[in-house]
């Protein structure tokens, strides 16, 4: 699975691996190491290291996209690193070169069994060919470091497998938090994640957004005459018919009961107001099991002098202006707003 979410979460534990490597295992590595290393590269190195370590571990916790993107990188670069410590302490024949194999190890095993399964192949073969081609093959000192390297990978395999489990099911439970049972549309949890994120692009660009009330029309009658189990067979119907007629960057969620709210991404009224008209007109024309069905739709533009019910409340004050006018209508809250001052 390769969403941005579970390679966090792996990073999170592969991290502190690496933190271990470099302030114990590497330390261990240069005192039993028979070989000399050039000491101003080396501490070059060790920089650069502690440096990608600390990267590594802040985009694991933060949320900007330019540093996620690193984390899918993490093994090429733990391949160069290790590669340059493994030369620069002695080569093939020092001891820090099995820490090259651990790396690679750690990578396959983000991506499951299969992952697992090819590095741990990949491993196996390279260090077989390398003790051969460069001599010193010992089968004793090669059948034990095979065995840690098994042993190693099924530990570290259950690990990464907890953590993907764990990160399904916490999704899984997320995803059923903020969802409509019925219509699987978002609800009002996720409507509030949603506004506060629509209202903090606000600030950062200046960009506006709409926000409506849709209500369907009469929707008791036909629950009362039709039952229950047809009502809901319209409203799962009516959120397919929404989705259709929106946009990727639209938002909308059921509000309650018959209710439907949407957050457009376009700051334009005409643009908006076309949108919603576009709906209006879309299911009037369509066949609802044999039942002609309408809705009555209010909008506002974000103020951000008011909060988000304020703001919802104004969509509200529109949508019930067209029940009170007719029905299957759209009306923006600066047109009502207008005639009741033209009124008074």
């Amino acid at each position: 699975m390769g969403n941005t979410e579970l390679y966090k979460k792996l990073e999170k534990k592969f991290s502190l691996f690496r933190l271990f490597i470099i302030l114990i295992l590497l330390p261990l590595a240069i005192y039993i190491s028979n070989f000399t290393f050039k000491s101003r590269l080396f501490v070059v190195v060790i920089i650069i290291t502690i440096i990608y370590l600390f990267i590594v571990l802040y985009a694991s916790y933060n949320r900007r996209k330019r540093l996620e993107s690193i984390l899918k990188i993490t093994i090429y670069i733990d391949i160069a690193l290790i590669s340059l410590f493994v030369y620069l302490l002695g080569g093939i024949k020092s001891d820090a070169y099995f820490l090259f194999y651990l790396i690679i190890l750690c990578g396959g095993m983000k991506h499951g069994y299969r992952g697992t399964i090819l590095s741990l192949i990949q491993i196996i073969t390279s260090y077989f060919i390398s003790i051969i081609i460069f001599g010193n093959f010992n089968l004793v000192i090669y059948l034990i470091r095979i065995i840690y390297l098994l042993v190693f990978s099924a530990l570290m395999y259950e690990v990464t497998n907890r953590i993907r489990d764990s990160h399904l099911k916490e999704k899984e439970a997320k995803e059923l938090a903020y969802k409509d049972s019925l219509t699987q549309l978002p609800n009002r949890l996720l409507m509030s994640d949603k506004f506060e994120t629509m209202r903090i692009n606000y600030f950062k660009t200046g960009k506006s957004f709409g926000i409506s009330i849709i209500d369907i029309d009469n929707f008791k009658s036909i629950n009362d005459s039709k039952g229950h189990a047809f009502g809901d067979k319209v409203l799962i119907k009516l959120s397919q018919l929404f989705i259709q007629c929106l946009g990727d960057d639209d938002f909308i969620c059921r509000f309650g009961g018959e209710e439907f709210l949407v957050f457009f991404s376009d700051e334009d009224k005409s643009i908006i107001y076309n949108k919603a008209k576009n709906i209006c007109d879309k299911i009037k024309k369509y066949d609802f099991y044999g039942e002609k069905i309408t809705v009555s739709i209010g909008i506002s533009i974000f103020n951000n002098k008011f909060t988000m019910i304020e703001n919802i409340s104004f969509a509200d004050e529109a949508m019930y202006a067209v029940k009170n006018t007719g029905k299957n209508k759209v009306m923006l809250y600066d047109d009502l707003r207008f005639t009741l001052k033209q009124i008074s």
